[in-house]
């Protein structure tokens, strides 16, 4: 076969390359303008995007703005204000420094530049269609810049393919503004969609006074201040969750190095160690962390979109942060304070009834317990009936119980019996499309944020189909109206919010229905707290009857063994018998 040939790339195809790395949806782009506009100086920022900004992104600043030239020179690979040599990398303070973001933007766009510098009569206009220059004129306006950019990817239309819905798309931009919003709180913000204004933050005001305008009442009044401390060349402060304050994934740990919104495993980890005793295990703080750091210190050019750094002495930084937050929270009384019960669900319940004289066996025990909820529909394993002549010997400290059984003994866990039953149960009632539901004498108002309220809305059908009912209010406002049985009206807002939270992280998964179904029901079970110390012979042998009706009654859902058995070989054997 020929010898391919090597040869350099058109400068178009490489922009368009390039903004497949930079510009891999349009908050990327929304961001970029964003930084370049904070880099200009900018006191007020606003940005307009329409239909998720594949339509439209539009950001307009008043900042120190461009002359012509540096305009026309903006728009080319690798020309930027921010470096000059290698070595400034080492010592990066600005947002941007790569010169790649406008000419890559500018490629799969229809891309216009409107700015004027301090001191000249007139600005200049800079039209770019898909990488090639329409024109270069005089624009009269005021000083600053303003980007618009218009039809992203229609020149690539395969990249538009892999965009989400337009709710999906606009929200990533939100909760992109809101991070940089509450970074630079100097700064004043304007965010509108389709002309509606989402959020108008002034300049000037205090990062709390931000928190709670942008965030909401309901975030800030969940926050304690973190004194600015200083120590081992870096300086800290910001806003901390009370102790007991707990979210189910990491979204809502905003951390900021240098005024770059950023995710840090480091700075991540040190909030959660710091919190280890403070909420429930598997759960994440709520914080909003701003950290001053040497910028020889840190290598932000480690991430094509710049949304990662690394710290040069990791330990340092973590010891000093987890150090500064454990202080913050041991000077406040709720620190030391016991712990509220992790929100929760109780599955079984309780009937308090007294054991019964003789114990009974499986095969006498009542069709379903007390509070059981419905038995899963899937038929009984092979072996099944041979395990239905267990008796109850007696309860076991750590929420175990042993049983006779005619080939040995059993030693059973019963949280994770309870997991499996209800596991299999809340599958089967999706998979049915008829779950169980219970209507609710008061509905529950759920206000959301931008990117769970888009996944709600993408999702609607499927929590439908899980039980709930949910009926729109407003924009990213729900009335909750109905429930699964197996969810408490009490812990109902808590649970859609890590559920809706799971689907914004996991949106792959909870694209296909039965990955979404063992999704949900794995998040019920990890929440639920079962009362097995109240449970009645007749009950707990019913839970033992429902567990051998679950497709995999040796494993809880998390691959745990929900028993063990030693058989009469094994009793003799160990007895010197054998």
């Amino acid at each position: 076969m020929p010898r391919p040939l090597i040869r350099l790339l058109d400068p178009k195809v490489a922009n368009q390359i390039a903004a497949g790395e930079v510009v891999e949806r349009p908050a990327a782009a929304a961001k970029e303008l964003l930084e370049n506009a904070l880099d200009a100086g900018a006191r007020r920022v606003t940005l307009d995007f329409s239909r998720g900004g594949k339509a439209l992104l539009a950001v307009e600043d008043d900042g120190h703005g461009m002359t012509p030239d540096q305009a026309e020179l903006a728009l080319q690979r690798h020309a930027t204000s921010k470096i000059a040599d290698a070595a400034d990398l080492g010592r990066i303070r600005s947002f941007g420094f790569r010169g790649e973001a406008l000419p890559s933007i500018a490629s799969v766009s229809r891309f216009t530049l409107r700015t004027r510098a301090e001191g000249a009569e007139a600005g200049c206009e800079i039209l770019v269609n898909a990488g090639r220059t329409v024109h270069v004129r005089e624009h009269g306006m005021a000083v600053g810049t303003r980007i618009e950019v218009a039809n992203l990817f229609h020149p690539v239309p395969a990249r538009l393919k892999f965009l989400k819905s337009d709710d999906t798309e606009a929200a990533h931009i939100v909760r992109m503004v809101r991070l940089y919003a509450v970074a630079h709180p100097e700064v004043g913000f304007l965010l509108r969609e389709d002309g509606r204004e989402v959020f108008r933050s002034p300049g000037n005001v205090p990062v709390a006074e931000r928190v709670r305008g942008i965030w909401g009442k309901s975030v800030a009044d969940e926050l304690l201040p973190l004194p600015a401390a200083e120590g081992a060349g870096m300086g800290v402060s910001g806003l901390l969750g009370k102790p007991g304050v707990s979210r189910s994934t990491r979204q809502d740990i905003v951390t900021v190095v240098n005024g770059r919104p950023v995710d840090s495993r480091a700075l991540t980890y040190a909030l959660v160690e710091a919190y280890h005793t403070l909420i429930p295990k598997g759960r994440f703080p709520l914080a909003f962390l701003f950290l001053e750091i040497d910028p020889a210190a840190i290598d932000v050019n480690v991430h094509p979109a710049k949304r990662e750094i690394r710290f040069r002495d990791e330990a340092k930084v973590r010891a000093f942060v987890m150090g500064s937050v454990l202080a913050a929270l041991r000077g406040r009384p709720e620190a030391g304070s016991p712990l509220p019960a992790v929100p929760a669900v109780e599955v079984l319940g309780a009937t308090g009834a007294r054991p019964a004289e003789s114990p009974p066996s499986v095969a006498d025990a009542p069709a379903a317990a007390s509070g059981g909820g419905p038995a899963p529909a899937a038929p009984p394993p092979a072996g099944a009936p041979l395990r239905m002549g267990w008796r109850l010997v007696g309860r076991l400290r750590g929420d175990r119980a042993a049983f006779e059984t005619p080939s040995g003994l059993v030693v059973l866990d019963l949280g994770s019996a309870h997991q499996r039953v209800l596991f299999e149960s809340i599958v089967a009632g999706i998979a049915s499309e008829h779950p169980v539901s219970q209507p609710l004498l008061l509905p529950i108002p759920l206000e959301l944020d931008p990117l769970p309220a888009a996944v709600l809305g993408e999702r609607s059908a499927f929590l439908s189909a899980a039980g709930f009912g949910l009926e729109p209010y407003g924009r990213n406002f729900w009335r909750v109206v109905s429930l699964p049985t197996w969810l408490e009206p009490g812990e109902a807002e808590a649970f859609l919010r890590d559920l809706l939270s799971e689907m914004a992280r996991r949106e792959g998964d909870f694209a296909r229905a039965h990955l979404a179904a063992e999704g949900l029901a794995r998040l019920a079970v990890r929440r639920a707290r079962y009362r097995t110390d109240t449970l009645s012979d007749a009950e707990l042998l019913d839970l033992v009857r429902r567990l051998f009706l679950t497709t995999q009654p040796g494993t809880d859902p998390l691959g745990r063994r929900t028993y063990f058995e030693l058989a009469e070989t094994d009793l003799d054997r160990r007895l010197g018998r054998g």
